[in-house]
């Protein structure tokens, strides 16, 4: 045993005496400690990098090697290593500066892994501070910034230039700006300018922001597409781990979880005004990853940000997207606090495919931060106030305010788009793109007809069918709105119609009243919960291509009117009062909603006349708009409806009395690199003996296509329900599993799954005077859908499509249901548009 234990040490001795032990400090020519430097024996693995102090050590089993110590930015050196090497003290001297020649960083072939890369030694920090840096720091503060949203065509030849400008050509090329890639050329369309004031008080967190003034010019502000395309660009904060863009979360470059993500490259370090700037360049590690690539520039000691540029990379194929890019700049003040100065978004939108010589849509949106004023105290309810916009021509100011506060570049550009916009060919152009993102037509006086989408449909009761609707539409901001509908079905050769006319009240508070009337089929139980939509438009009756028979429509003749009062942006109170006579749109022996009344005498008609008042709370809602007509931005937030209905019997001959209670909760989830959950859950309850068309349907999809929040393996009147509730989850990966496996990540398919869910029960009076010959059935037990899908479908730019593999629980229909057997299994396609 001794034997053995004398040979292990003399074993481990040897061992011990081959290893040599490598000691240095790496400092530049003003003796300044230089971290994050490469350290490593030639031809080995042996090595390490300098710490916070330029400090190296580390063992390698050869007692004899070539060290090599290198730094971006530095001349590297090599050192021989002997076994009589004790400590090394080792000064660098840095390369010519290299800010001014042109970078090019490509991604690394090899990827290094964390403790090896000396970028990481860096992030680390940043990682530690992120939350100390910044106006945080301070209790008050206040600045002022400055925003532009510019809107031009891009990658335009000379002959559309000449052909758009004919004699005036040669005068106005001098002043068209060429294209980012300095080859063809850019026309702005339209620019508008704001500036606003901001006051931010830490203790309370309370941030107030007054506009002082507003200008626009150009064609963009026709339509809501520009606005949606331009309200992409919102304050992304880089700080955070994930960023939400276009309902999407993409990873950060400066997330604590970033190298799952992206390989990083410490390309250099130089000296600006005294500090010492490191230039790290990241790239995703899967290119259909969503990501960003790009470089960030890092003062060293404090590690805060002082500038950094990325973009979208294409690999994350975003629709009608060829480009997005984002650059932001810091200044940093006493070595601690960091304030943003410029943050510059840039978006490049092409309808077919993402070719560099196709034409497409610049957004421009430039914010510029000045006037800074730290730490000066304002009284607390100065804070607590709101300078809301509430007129589009609220903060219009005179060209003589704007003669030395726009913009310098845009002064240019105001004179050229007073030029371009009144060119036949680009009113064209943009009227196009207003009609493909809207739907609708634009025609002389104001009008526009659409959306076109809608014009066809088929069903059993009209056959084909057609419908042309229309709009008064003069701006987005139009404070009165007159819309319609007039539809004819060949079979049934019945003329239906519709009218609403809506109209903002008051701007502050923010009320607005409609009033509208219909003479239409509908498929009741389209939806469970609907509080302002006053005409139908139930998919049921206006889908072109759908399953199995539906005969089960219905005819509705309906006055109805909306008063809507909004207590707060996001919180609305509103009213509702219909009337709405309602019967069977075919034959009693195809559709029959009859019932008894308390008398026990056979009725096939009802008139309901009821009132609603619900209140709708969406925090963090994005609306935009000051119309009476808004539109909502595709940001992520939580929605809350609450409803409570009466129907009066008596009164303009309404036939029932009962109550009614629903409430919906709606709540998407962002879940960082694994996608986003949309989360739906719903539930309702009816007070009183009502027939079928009164109670609540758990919808149904008959049609071909996904609908949200419906059920695409049950029949119209499938369940029939007094009291119910019902739920719908759908997570989006977003690429997180499709992305990982080789070959089939080259597709650039998102994968989904979801899952439905329905319970309901009905009154014995309900059952009791029902008439109809479609059996009530309820969900006694958890009727569910299933399914697994693939998204980011198409051609070139246009993947909105989507394709689902439905699969359902087992139920029993009742006996003499009249209804087809629903599939147990169905693939289905749905749209679902980028922007």
């Amino acid at each position: 045993m001794k034997l053995k234990f004398a040979i292990l040490l003399i074993f481990v001795s040897f061992s011990i005496q081959a290893q040599t032990t490598v000691k240095g400090k790496v400092v530049d020519e003003f003796n300044n400690p230089l971290p994050f430097v490469n350290v490593f024996i030639k031809k080995t693995n042996f090595g390490t990098t300098t710490d916070d102090e330029g400090k190296f050590s580390f063992k390698m089993k050869k007692r004899r090697g070539i060290l090599e110590i290198s730094f971006v930015g530095f001349q590297t050196q090599t050192l021989k290593i002997t076994p009589k090497t004790k400590f090394l003290n080792i000064v660098l001297k840095e390369e010519n500066n290299v800010l001014e020649e042109v970078i090019l960083v490509t991604k690394p072939k090899k990827r290094l892994k964390k403790k090896e890369n000396p970028a990481y030694n860096i992030l680390k920090e940043i990682w530690k501070r992120k939350r100390k840096n910044g106006l945080d720091l301070v209790d008050h503060y206040q600045y002022k910034k400055q925003t532009a949203i510019e809107i031009g065509l891009n990658n335009l030849d000379t002959a559309f230039i000449k052909n758009i400008f004919k004699k005036e050509y040669n005068s106005i090329i001098k002043e068209v700006k060429y294209d980012s890639d300095g080859i063809n050329y850019y026309i702005p369309i339209y620019l508008s300018e704001q500036i606003t004031k901001v006051y931010g008080n830490n203790k309370t967190n309370k941030v107030r922001e007054d506009i002082k003034a507003e200008k626009n010019e150009g064609l963009g502000a026709q339509g809501f597409v520009f606005d949606r395309m331009s309200n992409t660009f919102q304050n992304i904060n880089v700080f955070q781990n994930n960023i939400t863009l276009l309902r999407k979360s993409f990873v950060s470059p400066l997330s604590t979880d970033g190298f799952a993500t992206y390989d990083y490259v410490l390309y250099d370090s130089v000296v600006q005004n005294n500090t010492k700037l490191y230039n790290i360049y990241f790239f995703p590690i899967r290119d259909q990853d969503l990501a960003f690539e790009g470089n960030f520039w890092v003062a060293d000691k404090t590690f805060s940000i002082k500038k950094m540029k990325m973009k979208v990379v294409k690999g994350a194929n975003l629709n009608f997207v060829r480009g997005l890019t984002f650059e932001k700049e810091f200044e940093v003040r006493n070595d601690s606090v960091y304030i943003p100065t410029k943050n510059a978004y840039e978006g490049d939108f092409t309808l077919v495919d993402k070719s560099d010589n196709n034409k497409g849509l610049t957004i421009k949106k430039t914010i510029l931060f000045d006037d800074y004023l730290l730490n000066k105290a304002l009284p607390p309810t100065f804070y607590e106030q709101k300078a809301e916009k509430i007129r589009p021509d609220q903060y219009t100011k005179d060209e003589t305010y704007w003669e030395n506060k726009e913009i310098s570049e845009n002064k240019s550009t105001y004179k050229l788009i007073k030029t371009v916009k009144g060119k036949r060919k680009i009113k064209k152009l943009t009227g196009l793109i207003n009609t493909l993102a809207s739907g609708y037509i634009n025609l002389p006086f104001n009008i526009q007809f659409g959306p076109f989408w809608t014009s066809f449909a088929q069903n059993e009761i009209e056959g084909f069918r057609t419908r042309i609707g229309f709009r008064t539409f003069k701006t987005k901001d139009d404070r009165f709105r007159l819309s319609g509908h007039l539809a004819y079905g060949f079979k049934d050769k019945g003329l239906k119609y519709g009218a609403e006319a809506q109209y903002l009240l008051s701007y502050k508070p923010r009320i607005s009243t409609s009033f509208a009337y219909q003479n239409d089929i509908e498929q009741l139980g389209s939806v469970l919960l609907n509080t302002n939509q006053l005409l139908g438009r139930s998919f049921g009756a206006t889908a072109l291509f759908s399953r199995g028979n539906n005969f089960f429509l219905s005819d509705v003749k309906k006055y109805a009117a909306n008063f809507d009062y909004a207590i707060d942006k996001n919180l609305h109170l509103g009213f509702n009062f219909t009337r709405a006579k309602i019967r069977s749109a075919t034959t009693q022996e195809n559709f029959s909603i009859n019932y008894t009344d308390e008398n026990g005498n056979p009725k096939s008609t009802v008139t309901d006349v009821a009132s609603d008042i619900y209140l709708t709370f969406t925090p963090g809602r994005f609306v935009y708009g000051l119309g009476v007509q808004q539109r909502f931005g595709k940001n992520i937030f939580p929605s809350v409806i609450l409803n409570y209905r009466h129907g009066y019997k008596g009164p303009l001959n309404g036939t029932h009395d009962y109550d009614k209670l629903q409430i919906k909760y709606s709540q998407p989830i962002l879940l960082g690199k694994f996608g986003l959950l949309d989360a739906t859950i719903e539930g309702g309850k009816t007070f009183g003996t009502v027939p079928i068309s009164l109670l609540s349907i758990i919808p149904a999809n008959q049609s071909q296509s996904l609908v949200k929040n419906t059920f695409a393996l049950m029949n119209y009147y499938d369940f029939v329900t007094d009291a119910y509730a019902a739920t719908h989850f759908e997570h989006h990966f977003n690429g997180f599993i499709l992305n990982r496996i080789p070959l089939l990540n080259r597709l650039k398919l998102r994968s989904l799954v979801t899952f439905r869910a329905a319970y309901g029960t009905i009154s014995n009076e309900n059952n009791a005077i029902n008439k109809s010959n479609i059996k009530y059935n309820v969900p006694n037990k958890v009727y569910y859908e299933y399914s697994v899908g693939l998204e980011n479908l198409g051609y070139g730019n246009l993947r909105f499509l989507r394709v689902d593999a439905i699969w359902r629980s087992n139920y029993t229909p009742p006996q003499g249901s009249i209804a087809e057997p629903s599939p147990k299994f169905a693939i289905r396609i749905g749209v679902r548009p980028g922007l």
